[in-house]
């Protein structure tokens, strides 16, 4: 039975922000694959965002993408203000994300997955501050 997209981005918030020990384990020793995994058997693995209101201001600025859960790390892109990625994994403070430059490219994301898995492509990923990024549907 497939649920409304509130009770999907419900089920991956609660999943983003569940205690140590039920959600992946915060890593900031270094690079960190985002896991794509559902939430509940049926549901799709990751929820559509856009990048919202970039710290330097949404006409001018871009959010950093890290490839772990930290800004010790040396960041691997930008992208600005209403750029659209899936939210897939989350971790204190973060979401892990995929996305293409390409709006034409099929990331391999939107179907419900078995057992947690690395994202390994073919879209690009990555870690952002979850104060960057809105959800638009689940």
């Amino acid at each position: 039975m497939r649920r409304s997209p509130l009770a999907n981005l419900a089920a991956l918030a609660a999943l983003a922000l569940a205690p140590a020990g039920q959600a992946q384990p915060m890593s900031t020793m270094g690079n960190r694959p985002v896991t794509i995994s559902s939430p509940e058997e049926g549901l799709d693995p990751c929820a559509l965002g856009m990048i919202n209101d970039p710290p330097t201001g949404p006409d001018v600025g871009a959010v950093m993408v890290f490839p772990g859960d930290s800004t010790e790390l040396a960041y691997v892109d930008t992208l600005e203000h209403g750029f659209p990625v899936w939210i897939c994994d989350g971790s204190e403070g973060w979401y892990g994300i995929v996305y293409s430059r390409d709006p034409d490219r099929d990331c391999g994301i939107t179907s419900p997955e078995g057992e947690p898995r690395p994202y390994l492509g073919p879209c690009d990923w990555g870690w952002v501050k979850e104060e960057w990024v809105e959800f638009v549907a689940g």
